[in-house]
């Protein structure tokens, strides 16, 4: 009984040496606290920074709608007025706009809301360095309407590469423009994160997780149904210079949070606009 005894001993002495060498090794369960946040590539311009989303800082809760674009083929229900030029590559929705596509619009077909936050995080990526170049455009334009006269439009962001500034407005009839302009750095390839509150009472811009402009002015709230779209915007008769524009995921949010911090910013540039509607 002692011999066996002994060895039990000696069997207990090595599993508590094995163990403590594991966790002087660094091997250990998933409590030892490792960062487990996605890591940007070495080559990510732009805001590269955690975390990217305004929703996670405003802590506006789980997304009512959310397209990640990890997984299997692009839904059916995006759409464009150029088919061919959509697409899902390597987790991203990705446009393609060739030299003489002139404008490109995509847009989801299933998702609307008069009120919500929307957020995507969206580059412009240059093929060339010739010709006209495209300028990039995420917005939401109303489901019922003509969403080319301009009204009813809240840009969340516009820009040309190689822009010092980043546009956004909204516009309503008659002629109602509210506009704002933030210094970023607009280069091809650049990443950016872009989202907007639209509620009753107040419209508000964020930026790369920061508020920067809340508008209260009825003149600027329409109260209509919106839809996400993106666009590329280009002359058909101009030789363009070849872009893609890519979105790294798109959320919708409800209201039913509030926000965590304040969202008082100051108030938009009011201007006027000329606007095309026949309704």
């Amino acid at each position: 009984m002692i011999p066996t005894y002994r060895r039990l001993l000696a069997l207990l002495s090595g599993l508590t040496l094995t163990a403590a060498t594991l966790v002087t090794a660094g091997v250990s369960t998933p409590d030892a606290g490792l960062d487990t946040r996605p890591v940007f590539a070495d080559s990510c311009i732009g805001y590269c920074k955690h975390p990217t989303n305004a929703g996670k800082v405003f802590r506006w809760g789980v997304e009512k709608w959310r397209q990640e674009f990890e997984k299997g083929r692009l839904s059916g229900h995006w759409k464009s007025d150029h088919p061919e030029a959509i697409g899902q590559q390597q987790g991203m929705l990705t446009i393609k706009a060739e030299s003489d596509s002139g404008t490109v619009k995509v847009w989801p077909d299933n998702r609307g809301a008069v009120y919500g936050r929307w957020e995507a995080r969206v580059r412009a990526v240059e093929k060339s360095d010739d010709a006209q170049p495209y300028r990039f455009t995420w917005q939401l334009v109303p489901v019922d309407g003509d969403d080319g006269c301009g009204a009813d439009t809240i840009v969340l962001a516009s820009y040309v590469p190689g822009d010092l500034r980043v546009t956004g407005a909204v516009r309503t009839l008659p002629d109602n423009s509210f506009e704002y302009s933030r210094k970023r750095d607009l280069r091809s390839r650049a990443w950016h994160t872009y989202a907007v509150e639209v509620t009753s009472d107040h419209i508000s811009w964020f930026v790369d997780t920061k508020v920067v402009r809340t508008e209260l002015r009825p003149e600027a709230l329409a109260g209509v149904t919106y839809r996400p779209q993106f666009v590329l915007e280009g002359d058909a008769d101009t030789q363009m210079r070849a872009s893609w524009m890519q979105m790294d995921w798109v959320r919708h949010y409800t209201l039913k949070r509030p926000n965590a911090q304040s969202i008082e910013a100051p108030q938009m540039a009011q201007t006027t606009y000329t606007s095309t509607c026949t309704g």
